[in-house]
């Protein structure tokens, strides 16, 4: 009589040998990254960096735009952990609603970037021919321009705002994911499974999105990790140079530019010390995160 197989993941060879399923790909990635120490600990900060811009949209220790609160350039102590800046504002709320802009630039210009740059690259991986040619093109156009200068000059035309300077930036980071994305459809169109699928009569539409997508995103999902850090970077230096978010409202490279008079005047050394670090910090964090993912879903990385 045979025996019975108590694990549904198990199954018995004629000879009585037992193996496992295969682990799927994105099990065997959550596996791997859940190994990498690195970067669970930047998750774990992202997460909490995630917490805190949600708690300063209902709550911060002081109104973060109302001058006065404090003695100007005070230093850290006292019911101000991080002291006050050249305007007598508290540097924590300010900090915190700053989390705020880094954050909802760098998700919304990843987003953009996921749905222009997908479906560019899918169209023009699967078409190949004259489509692929004419968006080669365009990307490679883009590519030739400086992108801090689209950047700029997109700001100077649509005005200051916080989702006009998501565009700006979007405009200049998007070549990456349409030439990944099309790399990656160049290459799974010509698997068997597509040709199965062409020969079932399965739409072009529903073999791009249905059949090459879905087993392309681990690399894409990748991708959009590092987008998130190019785009936040990008948003502070614009903001650094007075191209970011209008005043009052605070964000991390404008409380940089506002606390480099200080540290030239031998003032505060702080008020440029915080954004500079919250910055420096978010910015591996991400990049440790994009890393680890990558090397937990590129099939190279297993042994």
């Amino acid at each position: 009589m045979a025996t019975a197989i108590t694990n549904p993941t198990e199954f018995e060879y004629a000879g009585g040998t037992v193996a496992r399923e295969q682990v799927s790909l994105w099990r065997d990635g959550l596996r791997r990254l859940r190994r990498n120490r690195l970067a669970l600990t930047a998750g774990i900060y992202l997460i909490l960096l995630v917490v805190v811009g949600l708690i300063s949209l209902v709550w911060t220790p002081y109104n973060p735009n109302r001058i006065g609160t404090c003695e100007t350039y005070a230093l850290p102590g006292g019911g101000h952990p991080l002291g006050c800046d050249d305007l007598g504002r508290d540097s924590l709320s300010r900090l915190m609603v700053g989390t705020q802009v880094s954050l909802a630039v760098g998700v919304a210009t990843s987003v953009i970037v996921l749905l222009v740059g997908v479906v560019v690259g899918l169209v023009a991986g699967y078409f190949r021919g004259p489509v692929d040619a004419a968006f080669s093109l365009l990307i490679n156009i883009f590519y030739g321009v400086p992108p801090l200068l689209v950047a700029v000059a997109l700001y100077v035309l649509l005005g200051a705002g916080l989702v006009n300077i998501i565009i700006a930036i979007s405009a200049t980071v998007w070549m990456d994911m349409a030439r990944l994305t099309r790399g990656q459809a160049l290459s799974i169109r010509e698997r068997e499974f597509i040709e199965a699928a062409r020969a079932g009569g399965a739409r072009a539409g529903k073999i791009v999105f249905g059949h090459i997508l879905p087993n392309a995103l681990g690399p894409i999902i990748v991708q959009a990790t590092f987008v998130i850090p190019v785009a936040i970077l990008t948003a502070a230096f614009l903001s650094f140079l007075g191209f970011g978010v209008p005043p009052p409202r605070a964000d991390w490279g404008g409380m940089a530019n506002e606390g480099l008079p200080s540290l030239q005047g031998g003032f505060d050394p702080y008020i440029l010390l915080w954004p500079a670090l919250a910055l420096s910090i978010t910015l591996l964090a991400f990049n440790f995160f994009g890393d680890g993912l990558r090397d937990a879903f590129d099939p190279r990385q297993k042994r």
